[in-house]
């Protein structure tokens, strides 16, 4: 059962991660989608400049969203480790995410990620962190957070298995996705888009 100063943190930080999208959307000008335009990519929605804003901001949404949320799950494992009792290692985990001791006195050298599908082209990569945290006695753990397939290699745990290392229960995963179940309805990522596009069909028109 998450405390309430960690449900306050987490939800926080979700809370930012919401906001934070929105100014994404709202940073991005004409001029910047025009000079990065590709002739190509243009000319297939020359006869409606408008779905080319529109595929070109949702674009842009979609990809802050994604980083965003990945820097989210970072700091929220951290206090998920910290509210069980474990220790988060002083000090930049790279080329790791997060480096932890957890409550039963092993330390952990973690690599966060959506899905797994997302690392079947740096096999090597992987690897070699798997070796460099062996060679320091730690414990190497590749966690995709948003995955429930479960793996035949003991090194990749899915969601409820990574959630349940950093939270210390197996109702970890439930627990958070309770907590931020109402943020859906305070933002809509579809409105953000379809006004920066009104924004940019005005803009554009104008500049005609």
């Amino acid at each position: 059962m998450l405390d309430d100063i960690s449900n306050k943190k987490i939800l926080k930080l979700f809370n930012e991660l919401l906001d934070g999208i929105s100014e994404s959307a709202q940073k991005l000008t004409l001029k910047e989608v025009l000079e990065k335009s590709k002739p190509l990519t243009l000319e297939l929605f020359s006869n409606n400049i408008e779905e080319y804003f529109y595929f070109i901001t949702a674009q842009r949404v979609t990809k802050s969203f994604s980083t965003k949320l990945g820097t989210v799950i970072e700091k929220v494992s951290a206090i998920l480790v910290e509210s069980q009792g474990g220790t988060i290692v002083k000090g930049k985990p790279k080329p790791f995410d997060l480096k932890f001791i957890h409550p039963n006195g092993r330390e952990y050298w973690i690599e966060i990620k959506s899905i797994n599908a997302q690392n079947s082209s740096n096999a090597q990569t992987i690897q070699e962190r798997k070796e460099l945290a062996e060679a320091a006695g730690c414990i190497f753990r590749l966690c995709m957070y948003n995955d429930d397939r479960r793996s035949k290699e003991e090194y990749k745990l899915n969601g409820a298995e990574f959630w349940a290392l950093v939270g210390g229960s197996k109702y970890t995963g439930d627990e958070v996705l309770k907590l931020i179940s109402g943020l859906a309805s305070q933002i809509s990522f579809n409105e953000i888009v379809k006004s920066k596009v009104i924004e940019f069909h005005s803009q554009y028109k104008k500049g005609l």
